[in-house]
């Protein structure tokens, strides 16, 4: 899959906190860390929104339409 660019500003500090990252071997490269921090954000909502979904099937199911 063709990557794209994301063009994005972050605080010194949290690049820093990247770069420690790289620094210690948990990713090979800053593009290697965003991906995977934006991975697991789409991952995260994605659950939410079907764990909400599960919550409103349930709460129609006991009690019915309101």
């Amino acid at each position: 899959m063709p990557m794209k660019t994301l063009p994005a500003k972050v605080t010194s500090k949290l690049l820093e906190e990247i770069d420690d990252l790289v620094e210690e071997g948990w990713y090979s490269s800053r593009s290697e860390a965003v991906r995977d921090a934006i991975r697991q954000l789409v991952q995260r909502q994605k659950k939410e929104k079907i764990e909400k979904a599960m919550e409103e099937d349930i709460e129609w199911g006991l009690y019915g339409e309101d």
